[in-house]
C-alpha cells in the first residue's frame, strides 16, 4: 500500500504569477521527493518571467509544464459502470446486463466501440407494446444467434442459419401464406414438422419437452430447434431477440460527457437534466462508462505539494479538490482549512528556497550543482541580494553554502547579473508587466491588489503612466477591486515608487501617512510587500 502511495504522482507548485523562488522551490522540492522515492513533477501556474527564464537557461533545464487546475475530474471518480451493449446484443441480453448491473439504461456502442446513443429499459418496454409478430422479424433487425440463445434452443437436426433473420416469423397454422425459407414455430405434431419442413421452411422452433419429441420423416437441411417452453412462452421470447440496433431512438436529446470533463462542471447539468444515467466518452467517441450523480462524492483527489504560498485565492484553480500533503512556505498563514491532517513547514525568512535546503539537509541529501544553484538564485532574488527586510541571517548563510555546492565564487555579482537581466521594462507588455507578480488580499468587504516589479531602471516604467493607468483601470473594472497599487521597487537605492489606484486611496495615504500626488508616491527604504506594504495596509483598513 505504501509503495502505491510513494509512485502516486504528486503535484509540486508555488503560487499564481510565478516568481523565481515559486518555480525553483517547486523543481528543487520535487527533485528532493523524487530521490526520497516518489513520484513529483513540478509545475508552474503562470508564464515566467525574464529573471526566472535566466536562471532556469543558466542552469539548462526546462520551464515546469503549466498547470490549470487539479479540479476532480470524471476520470478521478472511483467508480465509473464500464458495461455497455452493443447494436448487435439481442434486446435479452440488454435487459439481463441492466439487471445484473442495476442500471436502468446503458450506452450502446456499434460494431467498432464507438459510442451511439443511450438504451433505457422504458424504450424496451414500449417495442414490446408496439410488435406486431406478423412481421416481426421484417419491421425489427435480429439475427439467427440471437434467436437461439433467446430461446435457449437446441439445435436437433439441420444446419442452423448464422446472421440477420431477413424472412418471416409464422405459426404452423398460417402455412398457406408462408414463403420459403420463412421460420415456423409449431408443437410437437410430427404433421407441423413435416409440412413445415416440405413447404421450404429454414428453422422449425418445435416447442416441447424433449422426451416428447418426435423426429420428422421428412430428411432435409432444415434446422430443428427444440425449445422447451409452451408455444406462447417461446413466441414472448422471441420478440427478446431483436437487436438493440433496431430499436434505438437516435434523435432522443441526451446528455453526455467526456471523461476529462471537471466535476464542478457537470454536476448542475445532471442536477437538472431528465435522466438518471450518463454515458462518457473517450477522446476518440468510444465509450469510458456510465455515472450516475451519487457518483460525483466519491473520487480520487489529485496530491499536491504548496510551496511559496499557502492561501487558496492564490494557488490553482480546483485546489479545494486536491489532497494537500505537504506546504512549504515563508508567509504568514491566513484561512488555511484542509479536510485531513498536512505536513507543514513554515519558517520566518527571506525565501521558500531556505527552507526547502534544510529539508535537503534533514535527509542527509546533497543537492548537485544544478539544484544548488536553483536554490541559490531563488533567495538571491526573494532577498533581493540581501537588501529586503525578509532577508535573514539564516538566508545569508544558506545562501554561501549553496554557492560553494553551486561553484559561484561570488553569489553578489551573479545575483546582480540576474536580478538586472530581468528588470528592463522598456518593450515589456504592461498587461504582462502587471500581472507578472500580482497578489490579491481580501480585506473585510473589499479587495486590495498589489502588483511588484523590481528594476534596475525605476525611471523606465515611470514615464510609461499612461500605459500603468490604462491596463491598471482596466483590471479594476474587470475584477472590482477597490484598490490596486503597482509597486515599483528600486533593487539599487532600496525604494518603491506606488502607481495608486482605485477608490479607496485614502487607505494608502493614511498606511504610509504620504499624500498620494497624482495617482503616486514614493516609499523610501521600502522593498518589500509582505513586510512594509501589506501590513500596514491591512493596520489602515482595520482602522478605517
Amino acid at each position: 500500500m505504501e509503495e502505491n502511495f510513494l509512485m502516486e504522482e504528486i503535484l509540486v507548485f508555488g503560487h499564481k504569477n510565478p516568481d523565481t523562488d515559486s518555480i525553483c522551490s517547486s523543481i528543487t522540492m520535487a527533485n528532493l521527493r523524487e530521490k526520497q522515492g516518489s513520484k513529483a513533477t513540478p509545475c508552474r501556474l503562470g508564464e515566467i518571467n525574464k529573471e526566472t527564464k535566466f536562471v532556469l537557461d543558466k542552469v539548462g533545464i526546462k520551464t515546469p509544464k503549466l498547470l490549470k487546475t487539479v479540479s476532480a475530474q470524471i476520470i478521478d471518480l472511483n467508480y465509473v459502470e464500464k458495461s455497455t451493449v452493443s447494436t448487435e446484443d439481442s434486446i435479452k441480453e440488454a435487459l439481463d446486463l441492466m439487471t445484473k448491473e442495476n442500471f436502468s439504461s446503458l450506452p450502446v456502442i456499434d460494431k467498432d466501440g464507438y459510442f451511439k446513443t443511450m438504451l433505457s429499459i422504458s424504450d424496451i418496454a414500449n417495442t414490446y407494446l408496439e410488435i406486431d409478430y406478423s412481421d416481426l422479424f421484417s419491421k425489427y433487425s435480429t439475427t439467427y444467434e440471437n434467436l437461439k440463445e433467446a430461446l435457449d434452443g437446441e439445435i436437433i437436426s439441420g444446419v442452423y442459419p448464422k446472421g440477420e433473420i431477413t424472412s418471416n416469423l409464422k405459426e404452423v397454422s398460417e402455412l398457406e401464406s408462408m414463403k420459403k425459407g420463412d421460420i415456423i414455430i409449431t408443437t410437437s405434431l410430427t404433421d407441423g414438422i413435416d409440412k413445415s419442413i416440405q413447404a421450404g421452411a429454414k428453422v422449425v422452433i418445435v416447442c416441447c419437452k424433449k422426451e416428447d419429441f418426435i423426429s420428422p420423416r421428412v430428411t432435409s437441411e432444415c434446422a430443428i430447434m427444440l425449445v422447451r417452453h409452451s408455444l406462447v412462452k417461446s413466441i414472448s421470447l422471441i420478440s427478446q431477440s431483436i437487436s438493440v440496433g433496431g430499436i434505438l431512438n437516435t434523435e432522443k436529446v441526451l446528455f453526455n460527457f467526456n471523461k476529462e470533463d471537471f466535476l464542478n462542471e457537470i454536476r448542475g447539468i445532471m442536477k437538472d437534466a431528465n435522466q438518471t444515467n450518463f454515458s462518457v466518452l473517450e477522446n476518440d467517441g468510444k465509450v469510458y462508462g456510465t455515472i450516475r450523480t451519487k457518483h460525483l462524492i466519491d473520487f480520487h483527489r489529485k496530491k499536491v505539494i504548496m510551496v511559496d504560498h499557502n492561501e487558496f485565492s492564490q494557488s490553482v484553480e480546483g485546489i479545494q479538490d486536491a489532497q494537500i500533503l505537504e506546504v512549504v512556505d515563508h508567509h504568514k498563514f491566513a484561512n488555511f482549512q484542509t479536510n485531513e491532517a498536512t505536513k507543514i513547514r513554515t519558517e520566518p525568512v527571506g525565501g521558500t528556497s531556505t527552507i526547502v535546503y534544510g529539508l535537503y539537509k534533514e535527509a542527509k541529501i546533497e543537492p548537485d550543482e544544478k539544484t544548488a544553484l536553483l536554490m541559490l538564485s531563488a533567495i538571491l532574488s526573494d532577498t533581493l541580494l540581501f537588501k529586503s527586510p525578509t532577508c535573514t541571517l539564516r538566508d545569508v548563510e544558506v545562501a554561501k553554502e549553496l554557492g560553494k555546492l553551486a561553484k559561484i565564487k561570488d553569489i553578489e555579482k551573479y545575483g546582480m547579473e540576474m536580478l538586472v537581466t530581468g528588470t528592463s521594462m522598456s518593450k515589456e507588455n504592461m498587461k504582462e508587466i502587471i500581472n507578472q507578480d500580482k497578489k490579491v488580499f481580501p480585506v473585510g468587504d473589499i479587495e486590495i491588489a498589489v502588483a511588484q516589479i523590481n528594476t534596475v531602471q525605476i525611471q523606465e516604467l515611470a514615464d510609461r503612466k499612461e500605459e500603468i493607468k490604462k491596463e491598471v483601470e482596466h483590471e479594476i473594472g474587470k475584477y472590482g477591486y477597490s484598490l490596486f497599487i503597482f509597486v515599483v521597487t528600486d533593487i539599487i537605492n532600496s525604494n518603491s515608487l506606488l502607481f495608486v489606484y482605485g477608490k479607496e486611496i485614502d487607505l494608502v495615504q493614511n498606511a504610509f501617512k504620504k499624500d498620494v500626488v497624482d495617482n503616486e508616491v514614493l516609499l523610501e527604504n521600502v522593498v518589500s510587500r509582505k513586510k512594509q506594504i501589506i501590513p500596514f495596509l491591512m493596520t489602515a483598513a482595520q482602522n478605517m
